[in-house]
């Protein structure tokens, strides 16, 4: 290490040894206080001392029911939800039950028409003679 350089009008000071004496801590100069009322209550919170004591332990039952309820909600939203989704998918089924209803019907009439009878008819080989005469309605 350099010497350290001499500074016109200062003495030049003597460096202390490193080794010549533990160090003693510092006595703290600033006064010790009490902890606030908010952080006395936070460190009771979180120990949990604060649940030991008699005016909280009257409440038990009331927070007991209040949880019981918080889990009563939170079944609650996931059944609505369960419910919602599965009237979601019936509502598709629907949908497409009633496309597929809506086909049939449509190829029902058109192969009831007595014109595609008769050609069915033919297609098949089935010889039968269409009426030329309307039908005759028989009185009781």
């Amino acid at each position: 290490m350099a010497e350290p350089e001499e500074i016109a009008g200062e003495e030049p000071v003597a460096a202390e040894p490193a080794a010549a004496s533990p160090k003693q801590p510092e006595p703290s100069t600033r006064p010790v206080s009490r902890p606030s009322r908010f952080e006395r209550y936070v460190r009771r919170v979180i120990s949990g001392s604060i649940l030991a004591d008699a005016e909280v332990q009257k409440h038990y039952p009331y927070v007991l029911f209040m949880a019981v309820l918080m889990f009563l909600y939170i079944a609650n939203g996931f059944h609505t939800q369960k419910l919602h989704r599965q009237h979601e998918r019936l509502t598709a089924r629907v949908k497409e039950l009633r496309a597929q209803s809506l086909t049939i019907s449509s190829q029902w009439m058109i192969a009831t028409r007595q014109s595609e009878i008769i050609r069915e008819l033919e297609e098949r080989g089935i010889p039968l003679d269409e009426l030329v005469s309307p039908p005759k309605i028989i009185d009781k």
